[in-house]
């Protein structure tokens, strides 16, 4: 879902740790025993390379957060701490399955909660889903304060992504139950109503999350999106605006807002709307697709045609942009690319596709 995971890290003073007998290899076999003990400077040097690795990493330098704490571990190889904090700088850098490798070597050494917490989390963004299950239940096993709160929030998330979403509704609605000031949570549980078609609900939980939270751009996003499907059309406005307000470059928020401008046919508006959210995020297909309509709408063939190939371009999976472009190439005249355009379609799912193809294309 949304909510950024923050890890936990600390320093380690010198002396602090306990001496145990260590291997050097630090991958592959940190639990044989070895005949090697570590003296008061090993420990005195790997805390060092271990606090170096934590002040990189709090600097966002992951790269070199992740060498310190590998030197760390060549002196130390029974280092916890050192594993958990590389794999949360391997997860900063989307390289979840060496996170998840690193948690694993952490949860050996030291099963505590924050660590099966974020082997979950890291399973999680994997698509790991039963693997992060498991870990968020372990969380909720060892711990009943924020960490069970964070595991059932996370659970949610995972149901949500499986479209389980009364099972989620229930993980989310257990997080609350542990930490009534968790925004994300609130967020997340309206998402999933919104789901069910529950907008009440889903509008309230919004509130909740703002309330809580009033910076909380996507929540004024995702409530405009309720509202607009409520037909509330001044409403989404202002929500919308609400989250451009708290962060100028929600491109989302822009495309959205441009979406009801053109159902109150302000099409200037519309138009501003998604040209900003494109050049916000040049990568947007669904943006580029939208301004094709609008273009397309307003008989401008060209200039939607060469939208509807940038969204293409951009999504080559993206159904309704084939369809539409097809519409688009009949209006030019091009019934050969029409009629190729409408059987991609076809085949990406998009049902209508099909009665362009029996009608258009005999």
């Amino acid at each position: 879902m949304n909510k950024i995971l923050l890890f936990l890290i600390t320093l380690f003073i010198g002396g602090s740790l306990s001496a145990q007998n260590n291997d050097n290899n630090t991958n592959n076999n940190i639990l044989q025993d070895t005949v090697k003990v570590l003296t008061k400077k090993d420990k005195q040097e790997a805390e060092k390379k271990y606090n170096e690795g934590v002040i990189s990493f709090q600097s966002n330098q992951y790269d070199e957060a992740i060498r310190k704490f590998n030197e760390a571990l060549k002196i130390k190889a029974k280092f916890p701490e050192a594993f958990y904090n590389r794999a949360s700088a391997k997860f900063k850098k989307g390289d979840f399955l060496g996170a998840i490798q690193d948690y694993n070597y952490a949860i050996t050494l030291k099963p505590i909660a924050k660590y099966y917490l974020a082997r979950g989390i890291a399973r999680y963004q994997y698509k790991e889903y039963a693997g992060a299950l498991s870990d968020f239940d372990q969380v909720i096993k060892k711990d009943k304060g924020n960490y069970a709160a964070e595991a059932y929030y996370y659970k949610g998330c995972v149901y949500f992504e499986k479209k389980e979403y009364e099972q989620a509704l229930q993980e989310y609605s257990k997080a609350i139950t542990i930490d009534k000031q968790y925004a994300f949570a609130y967020h997340d549980r309206g998402s999933t109503y919104r789901m069910l078609k529950e907008y009440q609900k889903a509008l309230a939980d919004y509130r909740k999350a703002i309330q809580i939270n009033p910076k909380m751009a996507i929540a004024f996003n995702n409530m405009g999106s309720v509202k607009k499907l409520l037909k509330d059309y001044q409403g989404a406005i202002i929500d919308y605006s609400s989250a451009i307000n708290l962060d100028s470059n929600n491109a989302i928020a822009y495309n959205n807002r441009a979406t009801v401008y053109k159902e109150l046919k302000d099409y200037d508006k519309a138009m501003y709307d998604f040209s900003k959210a494109i050049s916000i995020k040049p990568s947007y297909a669904i943006a580029y697709s939208n301004r094709a309509n609008l273009r397309f709408q307003n008989k401008d063939y060209n200039n939607a045609l060469k939208d509807y190939n940038k969204a293409i371009e951009l999504d080559n999976n993206y159904g309704f942009a084939f369809l539409n472009r097809g519409i688009c190439k009949e209006m030019m005249r091009d019934s050969k690319g029409a009629c190729k355009d409408w059987a991609k379609a076809n085949a990406l799912g998009v049902k209508i596709a099909a009665d362009y193809l029996n009608t258009q294309c005999k």
